[in-house]
């Protein structure tokens, strides 16, 4: 199966009809598309959108317990703009498959009701071109066998490699056990089998139930204590998948937690940056207060310097009458009124009038004040000399004054721009429950090791139960023999019992042949990924009785405790593209390969070995990656094996929704940035 093109129309995040082109006829080589886009642009909303148009279903393996009318297909921007009409949402789906093309459209219908999305299916067609070329459509009845025989959808979640499940697989735990309990179970195919076991199961327990009935003790207590044991057993059995699911519940609500984690800490350097312009706000607000004040303070010596040129002139004629000697004045006025009235001198010379004397006495008195008068102008003098000799600072202090208080309101509006700027940046979520997250998720972590260590009591107890079971089994057969040996009732219970046996040894046989397929195929692969270091130490990929992985080292001593975060993720990647080669019955996946997200904690060498091998083991690679995942390294190695064909971007557009914008593959060595920019 190659995928060729997919068209959606109102989907999820995109809005009005856009597509991706997977295959280029010119390039049959080039066989990997990259998808590049943020977290939340749609990269899973693209695999989404193929397994909703190849079996209708809208919920992933990822989708944990989300409801089912949460996992919204149609675009909400699309019906915010049409209110009151339907909306249709259209995925057309084109592949080929053994040398004949497909044409698959689905579509749903939505519409707002009361503030809730109704989505209901409208259409479902498909066209099949065979090498012929005469183009058939099937009837509608018969598209799902169709699609089946092509891709069974019970291994549809082994083509989309996501973070979460390569995660799951790393663990050594009951949640591992059950997805590779799953995985074998998906490609053992085995229906008819499991349901004659099931038949035959009730058949054997209805025949031991009227053989309880009859008048021997020992083999009615027999079939009691199996029939409690076996109920134990389902009990213990239901037990267990409860406690996979609440601890997948568990892990599914801390990674909802990490992720609002993970956005406080994107805006962490923010809130210290809004925390840190909030406290030099503070100081600042403070410092203007207090120049305010110190400027009030200048009121008094400030409005003096309105005056200034004033009381400079006022100083200076006072001071030059004082130069001149006519402040104060040289001869007293009371002295010079006396020597005019007795017209005697004080040197016993008399002063006629109309003498050169007495015409310069009339000029002093002229030049005299009063002595009130001159006292108040000294007065005066000495005050304006003191005044003036302050004017200088007075006039730097208030000059310094408006200064720092010009200054200080710069700062402040600075601040207060940078602080919107941050809060734009922050946006409405303040987030200040990080510490209640940080709570939660150490509460949830205390949870998930409680339900672990209740699993493995359960799984033991189950065990036990088993090998009671094994004794009963055992047990009873003897005490039939002994009971009914002519006993027609007692013969067809033993061999109900026998068939019983044999169909599940027949079903243990086929499930020990797929893990030893499964354990070689993987093994192979694995050493074809691993680095050099890796490959020194590391020899072999098992799965165990109880469906657990197991790495064996070189010695063929169990290793996987102590292997590295990344040769974990390699092995969880081999082990599901494991799965998928043997669901494809081949040596080659002939089916397409989702990767979401792979690199995360691997080493270059590891992505290297990834790039250059995943292409020759699938028919087609789609890589959904961000820009921490798929950087210029990446590229350059993509684009040297050849086997690059198609490079698409997924870009925001202003109402929230998503653009699949196709760029050329050597455009993507521009757009993308080095691993330094990410240390």
């Amino acid at each position: 199966m190659i995928l060729l093109k997919l068209t959606v129309e109102n989907f999820r995040q995109f809005r009005g009809k856009q597509e991706i082109q997977f295959f280029t006829p010119s390039k049959e080589d080039a066989n990997v598309t990259v998808v590049f886009g943020e977290n939340g642009r749609g990269k899973t909303g693209l695999f989404r959108a193929i397994v909703f148009c190849l079996f209708g279903e809208r919920r992933l393996s990822q989708d944990g317990d989300v409801p089912h009318d949460e996992l919204q297909l149609v675009n909400v921007s699309a019906l915010e703009a049409n209110p009151d009409k339907p909306v249709k949402t259209v995925v057309e789906l084109e592949f080929s498959h053994r040398d004949s093309h497909y044409r698959l459209r689905r579509a749903i219908l939505g519409m707002q009701d009361d503030g809730r999305i109704i989505e209901e299916e409208d259409e479902i067609r498909l066209f099949v071109t065979p090498a012929s070329g005469n183009t058939q459509q099937v009837p509608t009845t018969e598209i799902n066998e169709v699609i089946d025989s092509i891709l069974d959808r019970r291994v549809k979640d082994y083509f989309l490699f996501d973070g979460e499940k390569i995660e799951r697989l790393t663990r050594a735990s009951i949640e591992q056990r059950r997805e590779i309990s799953a995985g074998i179970r998906n490609l053992l195919n085995v229906d008819a089998l499991e349901t004659a076991i099931k038949a035959v199961g009730r058949v054997t327990r209805g025949l031991e139930r009227e053989l309880s009935g009859a008048s021997h003790e020992e083999l009615s207590r027999l079939l009691k204590r199996l029939g409690d044991n076996e109920e134990e057993q389902t009990r213990a059995g239901k037990r267990l998948d409860e406690l996979a699911h609440e601890i997948r519940l568990a892990r599914q609500e801390i990674e909802k937690t990490d992720k609002e984690l993970e956005k406080f800490n994107e805006i962490r350097h923010l809130l210290e940056r809004r925390k840190s312009l909030e406290q030099e706000l503070s100081e600042l607000e403070q410092q203007a207060a207090e120049a305010l004040s110190e400027m009030k303070n200048l009121v008094c010596k400030a409005s003096a310097l309105i005056v200034a040129p004033t009381v400079i002139s006022v100083y200076e004629h006072i001071d030059h009458q004082k130069q001149k000697g006519e402040i104060p004045s040289e001869i007293r006025r009371d002295l010079i009124e006396r020597i005019l009235e007795e017209k005697l001198c004080i040197c016993g010379s008399s002063v006629c009038e109309g003498s050169d004397a007495y015409t310069h006495i009339i000029e002093w008195l002229k030049r005299t004040s009063d002595v009130s008068t001159q006292d108040a102008a000294l007065n005066l003098w000495r005050y304006l000399s003191e005044v003036r000799n302050h004017f200088s600072d007075d006039a730097d202090l208030t000059e310094k004054r408006l200064q720092q208080y010009g200054n200080i309101r710069s700062a402040i509006a600075n601040v207060n721009r940078s602080l919107e700027n941050v809060s734009n940046q922050i946006g409405t979520s303040e987030r200040h429950d990080a510490t209640k997250l940080d709570e939660h998720r150490k509460k949830l972590q205390e949870n998930i090791i409680s339900l672990e260590a209740n699993a493995r009591v359960t799984q033991s107890q189950l065990e036990q139960l088993q090998q009671e079971n094994d004794r009963l089994r055992a047990l009873l057969k003897e005490e039939k023999l002994k009971v009914g040996r002519n006993d027609e009732l007692s013969r067809r219970s033993i061999l109900a019992r026998d068939t019983q046996d044999a169909l599940n040894d027949i079903y243990s046989q086929f499930t020990r042949e797929i893990k030893d397929m499964i354990s070689e195929s993987a093994t192979l692969l694995f050493r074809d990924l691993l680095d050099q270091e890796g490959r020194e130490n590391l020899r072999t990929i098992i799965v165990n009785e109880d469906y657990s992985l197991q790495v064996l080292d070189r010695y063929k001593k169990p290793f996987l405790a102590n292997i590295s975060a990344g040769q974990r993720q390699i092995m969880s990647i081999s082990f599901i593209a494991a799965l998928a080669r043997i669901a494809a019955r081949g040596s080659k996946i002939e089916i397409p390969l989702f990767m979401d997200t792979p690199f995360g904690r691997l080493s270059y060498e590891h992505r290297q070995n990834l790039i250059n091998q995943v292409p020759t083991f699938a028919s087609q690679w789609i890589l959904l990656a961000t820009d921490t995942e798929f950087r210029r390294q990446e590229a350059q190695l993509l684009k040297n094996s050849g086997k690059w064909g198609k490079f698409f971007m997924l870009r925001s557009t202003k109402d929230g929704n998503t653009e699949i914008v196709e760029q050329d593959i050597s455009s993507a060595l521009a757009i993308l940035r080095d691993e330094e920019a990410y240390q």
